[in-house]
């Protein structure tokens, strides 16, 4: 409480009387205001109440990604609002605040039903023919580490590959590997959304091609794998970074969808999608094509941004239709990109299964 020294008021000038007046009145009130609010101290367990109640409102956000773009952001981040509400229940549970630790521990649980199920049901079970691995990079276009990622390759050995993000430098650098990997397509850009793809087996068919009116170049590429068909979609749609990129991911993720009901034979989808699978429109994806994510049964395995631990989301994807066979999927090492690559072996079973038409509304 401030103190107010006494003003003599009965001597000198009207002016300097006034100006004492205004002076004390002035005094009292702030005293006042501090002793308002000095009643509502600032502690470090109101703080950490604040942030409780901010990582419980932005989990309830997530799942209404659908109203507005930013509330989409809101639901990629669901290991980070686990990890965080966990923790903020414990230390309320130690100082025995334990409807804080109730709130904190129920929100916390909401967001680990979203992740469990990715720790289970794997497709692998026993592989019918040979094992294939693919493999998904995106290099970043302005990533000078070019030796880096040629000696990953090397060392994993893929049978093919999408690299998403090549310019005419990566793809010149890239040369060097023509020799192992002989089958290729490619379309370079500046702009962070050129693509290519290489094989060491032969296709029988492929193209870069536009999926939605991005204007952003994928790759469909057809094999035969053991007297099965199989094609592989390479794609990149744009960031949701605004109401407009938003609006043409999300128009591409629906094409693609059109595209893969179109195909027959086994698929597999491998792109930095830009979105994880919390997302409504990564369900949407999934509900429309009956594709599997590749992740059950290996777990959250998050790709980006590398080197950025406490922010790690899966938005690089590896997508597959029944037949094909998930034995196993890995993230890669870092190798200068903002990116970590995605390393998948799977087979095709002898016998295709029929895939229904796609569910599209």
């Amino acid at each position: 409480m401030l103190e107010v020294a006494a003003l003599p008021l009965t001597s000198g000038p009207p002016q300097a009387q006034s100006l004492h007046c205004l002076l004390g009145r002035r005094i009292v009130r702030e005293g006042a205001l501090v002793h308002k609010f000095s009643r509502f101290p600032v502690t470090a367990w109101g703080l950490l109440a604040a942030a409780t109640v901010i990582a419980s409102s932005t989990t309830v956000v997530g799942f209404l990604g659908r109203l507005w773009w930013p509330f989409e952001l809101a639901s990629h981040f669901r290991a980070q609002y686990f990890l965080f509400l966990i923790g903020t229940a414990f230390l309320f549970l130690l100082g025995r605040k334990q409807r804080a630790a109730i709130l904190a521990s129920v929100f916390a649980l909401i967001n680990l039903s979203l992740i469990v199920p990715l720790y289970f049901g794997s497709s692998s079970t026993h592989a019918e023919g040979r094992t294939v691995r693919a493999l998904l990079v995106n290099v970043n276009t302005s990533n000078q580490a070019h030796g880096r990622l040629q000696k990953f390759i090397r060392s994993v050995e893929p049978d093919f590959m999408v690299l998403l993000e090549v310019n005419r430098v990566w793809l010149n650098e890239l040369q060097r590997l023509v020799g192992v990997y002989p089958f290729s397509r490619a379309r370079a850009r500046d702009d962070n959304f050129g693509i290519a793809f290489f094989s060491r087996i032969p296709f029988k068919s492929a193209e870069i091609r536009g999926i939605g009116k991005a204007g952003v170049p994928s790759v469909v590429v057809q094999f035969d794998v053991d007297g099965q068909s199989l094609t592989v979609i390479g794609t990149h749609p744009l960031p949701p970074v605004g109401r407009a990129y938003s609006a043409h991911r999300n128009q591409q993720l629906t094409e693609l969808a059109h595209l893969v009901g179109s195909l027959r034979g086994g698929v597999m989808v491998l792109g930095d999608l830009n979105t994880t699978s919390w997302s409504p429109y990564f369900r949407d994806l999934i509900r429309k094509t009956g594709l599997r994510d590749s992740r059950n049964g290996f777990g959250l395995q998050p790709s980006w941004p590398a080197g950025l631990p406490h922010f790690w989301v899966p938005i690089d994807h590896c997508l597959v239709s029944s037949g094909v066979v998930v034995h196993n999927r890995k993230t890669g090492p870092d190798i200068g990109s903002d990116h970590y690559p995605v390393v998948i072996d799977f087979s095709i079973e002898a016998h295709l299964p029929h895939r229904p038409p796609p569910e599209i509304k």
